[in-house]
């Protein structure tokens, strides 16, 4: 009995110590349950804190009002400010530095409209253009629309000088101007430079170069006879026609011949026209205003300056032909105004080069301004050759038994033969007529450089490869003119018909349709 008794103590011990354990595991699930949750709680209230905070909020500091220590060394400062387009002035916070804060400079306001921070210059603005400095120093300035400002200089700018056509960065009021902002590359638009091109480098165009030389030399080298009889210099020379036919050389020669003056060298600058056409209202103005000043500046001391623009027809076209949106309604009054305004253009002469002189507006053309105009047409066979002998010259390796005039002679022949084998395609004319169109109706002096190019790159090539001296051949400039006539009819076979017709000089007002030799022969 006694035995009994005591298994079944023992048995009871053992069931207790097992619910001891249990609860113990119990508990140490809830402790831990209840730390995580007191963890949660924490960083909700953290959250809530956070969620809580009020806005700060920025404003563009106008001036100190007020700053004052009381006897216990608080200090009592008050300032204006611009805050959403209101003038207010609000209290400084006593761990702002009161004497720091700067005109035009960014601060932070607290919920209660206190200044408790100061930020660095804004990077960020609009850029206002400077028209006119007045005399306490306040800036007028505008933007593209013309809109007129009066802002005070702020930061950097109250030192610094700043002068007409400057452009600034202003504050988010548009009060301040905080800081000069340079203008686009303008370099990259104009190139000052001495070409290396000289007349006796010009094949075929005689005539037009000696047309030239009276327009634009004579004046600068003859000024004491030009004055004794009352003839005043032309401001302007145009030199149009088909593309690729020396227009550029021709200028490039003019300043070369310029330059060569012993006791006052010319000036060449170069302009990129279609470059400054620029998307921003009165950015291409200000550039032609820049050009010429250059030339101003250039030619007072008495230097010849030559202004070349090429490709004039892109940035003077004809107003309201609705072409480029019409920004030519700005930009050519600009550039006459320039051309004959009030600041006279002494000792500078504009040469504009353009393959559409029809597109040019009628007011730069007229007598006055551009009074010289000489086209430059596509050479005929006696100035192909001329042009053909500056790159086919006696210096070079030819085959055995022929000279460069004889190759000349056979690639210019072979060039305007007007046979099946160099026509290119036919075109339409206003009376229902098919008119051929044959390879030396758009050689230009370019095309007839690049056949010559053509024959020395085979030479090279066949030299490498039978690893023997380069020579130029007749089998080769024969290869070369056919090549380039390919090239030509391949080029026909997706332009626009009117369009290159203009261009070209080619049936001008006539063209509607070109059709190629294969299309004709099916």
């Amino acid at each position: 009995m006694a035995e009994a008794q005591q298994a079944q103590q023992a048995v009871t011990e053992q069931q207790l110590a097992e619910q001891n354990d249990a609860l113990q595991q119990r508990n140490h699930a809830l402790a831990q349950a209840l730390t995580r949750a007191t963890q949660e709680l924490s960083k909700a209230k953290a959250q809530m804190e956070v969620f809580a905070q009020a806005p700060l909020t920025y404003a563009t500091m106008v001036r100190l009002i007020s700053d004052v220590t009381d006897r216990n060394g608080v200090q009592h400062a008050t300032a204006e400010v611009i805050f959403g387009g209101r003038t207010m002035i609000v209290a400084v916070a006593p761990h702002v530095q009161a004497s720091r804060l700067r005109m035009g400079s960014t601060v932070v306001l607290n919920e209660t409209m206190v200044i408790v921070d100061q930020r660095t210059a804004p990077v960020h603005g609009v850029v206002r253009t400077v028209m006119q400095v007045l005399d306490d120093g306040r800036l007028l300035v505008h933007d593209g629309s013309g809109s007129l400002l009066v802002v005070e200089r702020a930061g950097e700018l109250i030192r610094r000088t700043i002068r007409t056509e400057d452009r600034v960065m202003l504050d988010a009021s548009q009060r301040f101007a905080l800081e000069l902002v340079p203008h686009e590359d303008d370099a990259s638009l104009v190139l000052e430079e001495i070409p290396d091109v000289s007349f006796s480098d010009i094949g075929g165009l005689a005539e037009q170069i000696t047309r030239v030389r009276d327009a634009v030399e004579l004046p600068f080298l003859h000024r004491e006879l030009f004055d004794a009889v009352h003839l005043q210099a032309p401001k302007g020379v145009l030199l149009y026609g088909p593309p690729g036919n020396g227009k550029t050389m021709i200028a490039k020669a003019v300043a070369r011949a310029l330059s060569t003056q012993a006791d006052r060298p010319g000036v060449f600058l170069s302009v990129k026209g279609p470059e400054l056409l620029n998307k921003y209202v009165g950015e291409s103005e200000r550039m032609i205003r820049m050009i010429f000043d250059r030339a101003r500046e250039r030619a007072a001391a008495g230097n010849a300056v030559v202004v070349f623009i090429d490709e004039m027809d892109s940035l003077l076209r004809t107003r309201g032909s609705g072409v480029s949106s019409d920004v030519e309604t700005t930009i050519v009054p600009q550039f006459l105004t320039e051309l004959d305004g009030m600041e006279a253009l002494d000792n500078v002469l504009v040469i504009g080069a353009s393959n559409r002189i029809d597109m040019i507006d009628p007011a730069v053309l007229r007598p006055g301004r551009l009074d010289v105009k000489i086209r430059i047409d596509r050479p005929q066979q006696d100035a192909a050759c001329a042009i053909v002998r500056q790159y086919l010259t006696d210096d070079l390796p030819l085959d055995e038994n022929t000279t460069a005039e004889q190759l000349a002679a056979l690639l210019v022949e072979q060039v305007y033969a007007t046979d099946a084998h160099r026509l290119l395609a036919r075109y339409i004319d206003e009376r229902g007529m098919w008119i051929p169109l044959y390879m030396a109706d758009v050689t230009s002096g370019a095309s007839l450089k690049n056949i010559v190019d053509r024959a020395k790159t085979k030479a090279v090539k066949q030299a490498i490869a039978t690893q023997t001296d380069a020579r130029i051949t007749s089998d080769m400039l024969l290869e070369a003119v056919n090549d380039e006539c390919h090239d030509l009819a391949r080029t026909l076979a997706d332009v626009d018909a009117e369009q290159w017709a203009r261009t070209n000089g080619i049936g001008v007002g006539t063209v509607s349709r070109i059709r190629m030799v294969q299309e004709a022969q099916q």
